[in-house]
């Protein structure tokens, strides 16, 4: 009977690494100038949900000694295709409250969302603004003085087509209702800074009028130059000794993705492919890259290739011109 391995490889997701060029760089000051969200496109990998977190891990490093400094942690709302607006700011639990037999006010049963915990951290706990929903379960995590934060909402193109024209009103004015505590919270107008980035995979249009109203960028797929940069962060390998091989890699890559039909491999694909031919040891210097010398080798490489491919027809074609 087979053994199987069990290891574990762990990219390294720390948003220090993360490579922005100078044109997002300004697209999210420019968003943050002008206190609008940023909707962020790409190909699936690109790095769009990624940027969120290096964003607030930059923000919280720069102003950590600010009277309105930025959370370390991004605040997540993971859009679903049956999302409504008010999710972003909370979750009532009606049935746990309608099964509670212990008579359990409603505030027990309302967990605060990303939108709705930004705009309460932009209060602090002491402000009278809050004293309405100090039942909260969740209110004795804010900090004593008000917090700066991040919200990202990801891939906002899976909610139904109405989903970003309800934000607006709330996106505007950063406002919510609390409905079962007839409770109203609004961002104060202070210095407190709420900074929202949405991704998208351009699965399907967003309506024109949401548009009019946040900052767009696209993250290009990145060139050859760019790919290495991110490899030699993201792994830590970026030394003489992988140049090369790193270098016939990537080029390997790209001709992978050209000859890609049903879905071409992207940039977390890439970098999770490396790792595993360094897992298998065959980011070595001997010969070319992708051509080894024993069987073993060789199969393990054609494995490997499931980890860019996600269909049969790519995978059979590119393992018939391997070999």
């Amino acid at each position: 009977m087979s053994t199987i391995q069990l290891s574990s490889i762990l990219l390294n997701n720390d948003p220090i690494n993360y490579v922005a060029d100078e044109a997002l760089v300004q697209a999210v000051e420019i968003a943050i100038a002008l206190g609008k969200p940023l909707v962020v496109s790409g190909e699936p990998g690109t790095g769009k949900t990624q940027l969120a977190h290096f964003v607030a891990s930059q923000l919280h490093q720069q102003t950590k000694n600010d009277f309105f400094p930025f959370a370390e942690k991004t605040l997540v709302y993971n859009t679903k295709s049956g999302s409504s607006a008010s999710d972003l700011f909370y979750h009532y639990d009606a049935v746990g409250h309608f099964r509670n037999k212990e008579d359990k006010p409603a505030s027990h049963f309302i967990e605060l969302k990303a939108l709705g915990l930004a705009i309460c951290m932009a209060h602090g706990k002491q402000h009278p603004a809050l004293k309405g929903i100090s039942s909260l379960r969740q209110f004795d995590t804010f900090d004593e003085q008000p917090k700066s934060s991040v919200v990202l909402i990801d891939e906002i193109d899976k909610a139904p087509r109405d989903f970003p024209n309800d934000l607006l009103n709330e996106m505007e004015n950063y406002e919510f209702d609390i409905r079962e505590l007839n409770q109203s919270i609004r961002k104060p107008s202070g210095d407190a800074r709420i900074v929202v980035i949405m991704t998208s995979n351009s699965e399907k249009n967003l309506p024109n009028a949401f548009l009019r109203r946040c900052v767009f960028y696209h993250i290009p797929f990145p060139d050859k130059e760019k790919l290495m940069t991110i490899t030699r962060k993201r792994m830590a390998i970026g030394n003489n000794h992988y140049d090369r091989i790193l270098n016939e890699a990537i080029d390997k890559f790209i001709e992978y993705r050209q000859q890609s039909i049903n879905k071409k491999p992207a940039t977390s694909e890439f970098l999770d492919w490396m790792n595993i031919l360094k897992e298998f040891n065959l980011l070595h210097s001997n010969g070319s890259f992708g051509n080894y010398g024993s069987v073993p080798e060789q199969r393990k490489y054609e494995s490997s290739l499931n980890v860019l491919f996600k269909n049969k027809e790519d995978i059979d074609r590119i393992i018939n011109k391997t070999v």
